[in-house]
């Protein structure tokens, strides 16, 4: 509770300062998520950027899947939890504690079936829906954690990835759940995710976006299995050029009418429907087209974000220099002396992606640019920014966000 106080105080993780949270006090859906997302990402951080407990270790996606379905909310209301004692008046700490409690009660655990996905979808319809991996973890181990990957290198051998990537399914789905729940990314929140459940070609793209983003933060910031884990680049492109049927990315365990019940619920119609309309439609081209085609270089510069810090600060001499964001020693972060880029450099790659609908460099991340002056938009603005500036040179290649103020400025905006 002391480093949750310390966090609420400071506005972000004081040992991840990349990572805004807000804390809200009120009883609402969106509240109560919120402040799951913030005792997670405190959990995970509590020890150093990145070095604390797994929320494996808690029931907090449960709970919040709970809470997102309506369970948790309608149990929170409750005085009759006899988990929670704090006074009613304490309002920042008993509003976590009686949505920790009746959603503790009433949400299945990890391990039962069914238990309790987004917005009315069962983890295993989840699980149906979502791509399978096309790899096994710990396939041929050189003895120092490294293992085959499903992707070949330029030399033709399998690329080297952790020996538990990809991780187990099981793990996998409830880490999915979870961010589902919060409509982000909870171990990395500046990242939307949405998760439509038909299945048109933008709907199953979606999923892959959900997919990776979740599977390449499942143990923190930027801390999972890289997507070379597993086959869903190749599945993704497949499915952009009309080469594999749906079934091809559905558990080929599930029945077709389970299928068909999820496709056809009208609870079920989005995944997460408190996101933004258009993160929503990020993966659908004609979204995108709509939201920046026929823009110019010059207009999609005019509606970026303004990345807030200049490179080459204070360089260090071994090729490190300081970043936009004070780490825990009150010093900055030190990052490579070429980031940010040059905004001409930035502006180019973002067309590119925009005009793609995805990341370039990284083909399973969605993209989409609107250009109105909503508050939904401005974020999902800077989302897309982020997304180019951090695989500028390749897939997950190119500069953190620490160096550049696009976090705070994202905080700012999500109030």
């Amino acid at each position: 509770m002391q480093s949750l106080a310390t966090n609420i105080a400071a506005g972000h993780v004081v040992n991840n300062p990349s990572v805004p949270f807000s804390f809200p006090t009120d009883n609402s859906t969106t509240s109560i998520l919120a402040r799951f997302n913030a005792a997670s990402v405190t959990l995970q951080n509590l020890n150093g950027s990145g070095v604390g407990c797994p929320e494996s270790s808690t029931t907090f996606a449960a709970q919040a899947a709970a809470v997102q379905s309506g369970a948790g909310a309608n149990n929170a209301a409750s005085s009759s939890s006899t988990e929670s004692t704090a006074p009613t008046s304490t309002i920042a700490t008993s509003s976590l504690s009686a949505a920790s409690a009746s959603s503790a009660s009433s949400a299945p655990s990890s391990t039962s079936s069914p238990s309790s996905g987004a917005d009315g979808l069962t983890n295993a319809e989840i699980d149906a829906l979502t791509p399978q991996f096309g790899h096994a973890a710990d396939v041929n181990p050189t003895g120092t954690g490294d293992c085959d990957g499903a992707v070949n290198g330029a030399d033709g051998q399998p690329i080297k990835v952790p020996c538990d990537c990809p991780p187990a399914r099981d793990t996998f789905i409830q880490s999915l759940a979870g961010n589902l729940a919060a409509g982000h990314v909870v171990n990395n929140p500046s990242v939307g995710i949405s998760f439509p459940t038909d299945n048109s070609t933008d709907s199953i793209l979606a999923r892959f976006n959900a997919a990776t983003v979740t599977l390449q933060n499942l143990n923190g910031s930027g801390k999972g299995c890289p997507q070379s884990s597993t086959t869903w680049t190749a599945q993704a492109n497949a499915i952009r050029n009309g080469q594999s049927e749906v079934a091809s990315v559905v558990a080929p365990s599930t029945p077709a009418s389970t299928v068909a019940a999820i496709v056809s619920s009208s609870t079920a119609a989005s995944a997460v429907p408190s996101a933004p309309a258009s993160l929503v439609a990020s993966a659908n081209p004609a979204a995108t087209s709509t939201s920046a085609g026929g823009l110019s270089i010059a207009q999609i510069d005019a509606l970026t974000p303004d990345l807030g810090f200049t490179a080459g600060v204070n360089p260090t001499g071994t090729g490190d220099c300081d970043g936009a964001v004070d780490g825990t020693n009150g010093q900055p972060i030190k990052v490579p002396c070429s980031c940010p880029p040059a905004r001409d450099v930035l502006v180019q790659s973002l067309s590119e992606d925009i005009a793609a609908g995805h990341a370039v460099n990284n083909p399973s991340v969605a993209v989409s640019f609107p250009t109105d002056n909503s508050t939904a938009s401005q974020i999902t603005r800077i989302q897309s920014t982020l997304v180019a500036l951090q695989n500028l040179n390749g897939e997950g290649q190119g500069c953190p966000a620490a160096s550049t103020t696009l976090s705070s400025q994202l905080k700012a905006l999500q109030g």
